[in-house]
């Protein structure tokens, strides 16, 4: 990913958020031998132009006992996308919910119990008259939903 926005410093800031964003803005400040406040200027000039839009912990769902992440591609009537994402928006176990470019014109990704949980939740979006199909797909690695899978050059 190329940004004339961001230089080197940017870059080594982003990096160091992404391997523990608790990193204080001092230890920053000393790996990239600049000052704290040139850092926390960069880092609010970030968020303020989106690159950072926030920050969060990444969380193990199988080792809470939480059961499996399962990510479901939904082919629908097109002009009906925005209704069938707020629809599914109001689903148990939803973690996240996009339109998409490709195979799929949504993608949802649901924290399910088990497989009987997977088909009900398959069966009611399959449900939908403007639903054409819907794909399921069980992640059986630990997925990496963080900003680690981000590159910059």
């Amino acid at each position: 990913m190329k940004n004339k926005n961001l230089d080197e410093i940017d870059i080594k800031i982003l990096r160091t958020l992404q391997k523990n964003v608790r990193t204080p803005f001092k230890e920053i400040a000393n790996q990239c031998n600049i000052s704290m406040d040139t850092i926390k200027s960069r880092y609010n000039k970030m968020m303020k132009n989106e690159v950072i839009r926030g920050s969060t912990i990444v969380v193990d769902p199988k080792k809470m006992g939480q059961g499996n992440l399962v990510i479901i591609g939904i082919k629908i009537v097109q002009q009906f996308s925005d209704l069938v994402m707020n629809i599914i928006k109001k689903m148990k176990g939803l973690c996240v919910v996009t339109k998409s470019i490709g195979q799929y014109d949504i993608e949802a990704i649901f924290l399910l119990e088990d497989i009987e949980q997977i088909g009900i939740i398959k069966d009611k979006i399959e449900d939908f008259p403007q639903v054409k199909s819907a794909d399921v797909g069980i992640f059986v690695d630990k997925p990496l939903l963080c900003p680690k899978n981000f590159e910059f050059e």
